[in-house]
């Protein structure tokens, strides 16, 4: 009876040490992998000990984009999927946020924009209630409310194991998923793999947050005339920060896309392009050098700045000297010229948003 008693002490001691293992990797912001899941090697990416990683992916489209027709208008239409993910040392999700830029411009059939080209433009999951998927998506959950199930699902899984979730028709059939997501995640998968390739490293002993911050400007667009094409121009800007317990960036990264969509005086699209990278992935084909008075691109002045930013808060990055928009400190001008105002407004929004 003495032996039963001490077995059960015992079991109950070494259960009460589990938990708090448990708890403190919790109470660490570092992610327990779901059991049964094994990671496949070839799209795991572990790291140095105590070190994070933090990705973005982007996925743009104009696809959704129509012709003015039988009495209704055009629409230039810009969808930019975007997934920001943060990773321990062991290569598992420890953050993630899944977002939408999408962008619309009305036109005409005599190609006269009809979008009030000043108003703010805003994501999906900065949408919430008023992007108004609740009634149709069959399970009375808005846009924002399906990202946040599927942020929680990420979170402990690798990227290679949600890139491999099961799906019925593009919408996931995870038994946990299913019943909280009905949103076509295929898009989001890509945008993971992308994210992966784009991993960029800091150390975080402890507590972390990531924020994703987007910045839309379509003012640069025009109305068709006898002499050109009308443009719908969408220029959005993406940060993604990961704070560590005291407020410092340890991680960064920034990125843009600029998608044309033209349409004629009769409000009939032109040819859409094929695909939309984004400046990082375009590199020197996005054709800044030459231009540049400090003979860089695009991609390598804001690989300096994303790098510049770490051991800074964001309010220090928000406050930075500038000149006409531009970099005035010494520690940048050298390096950056390009205007930094959508950048830092992109950034601030990230900062906000870091959870």
């Amino acid at each position: 009876m003495k032996h039963t008693i001490l077995f059960v002490l015992m079991a109950i001691g070494v259960l009460g040490i589990l938990s708090g293992c448990r708890d403190n990797r919790r109470n660490q912001n570092i992610a327990v992998p779901s059991p049964g899941i094994e990671p496949r090697a070839d799209l795991t990416v572990a790291g140095e000990r105590g070190q994070i990683r933090t990705g973005l992916g982007v996925v743009t489209s104009v696809g959704s984009s129509r012709s003015a027709t039988g009495g209704n208008e055009g629409l230039a239409q810009v969808d930019s999927t975007l997934v920001a993910i943060t990773l321990d040392e062991h290569g598992i999700i420890t953050r993630a946020t899944f977002d939408v830029a999408q962008t619309r411009i009305g036109f005409n059939a005599q190609g006269q924009i009809t979008t009030d080209l000043s108003a703010p433009v805003q994501t999906k999951g900065e949408l919430a209630d008023a992007y108004n998927m609740r009634r149709a998506s069959g399970i009375d959950r808005e846009y924002n409310e399906q990202m946040a199930s599927m942020e929680v699902w990420a979170i402990g899984q690798t990227p290679a194991r949600f890139m491999s979730m099961a799906l019925d028709g593009g919408r996931p059939a995870e038994v946990d998923l299913r019943a909280s997501v009905t949103v076509n995640v295929t898009s989001y998968l890509t945008a993971m793999e992308r994210a992966m390739a784009n991993l960029k490293s800091g150390n975080s002993p402890g507590r972390h947050r990531t924020g994703l911050g987007v910045a839309t400007g379509i003012g640069d667009s025009r109305n068709a005339t006898a002499t050109q094409t009308g443009r719908a121009m969408v220029a959005s800007y993406y940060a993604v920060l990961t704070l560590d317990e005291h407020d410092v960036i340890i991680a960064a990264w920034v990125d843009s896309t600029q998608s044309t969509v033209e349409f004629d005086t009769t409000g009939t699209l032109q040819p859409l392009p094929g695909s939309s990278p984004t400046r990082q992935e375009m590199g020197s084909a996005y054709g800044m050098r030459r231009a540049s008075p400090i003979g860089r691109e695009w991609n390598e002045q804001m690989q300096d700045f994303a790098q510049w930013m770490v051991g800074k808060t964001p309010t220090q990055v928000i406050g930075m000297s500038l000149n006409n928009g531009r970099p005035a400190g010494a520690d940048l001008v050298a390096s950056v010229t390009i205007n930094m105002t959508p950048i830092l407004a992109a950034v601030e929004r990230a900062a906000a948003n870091a959870r």
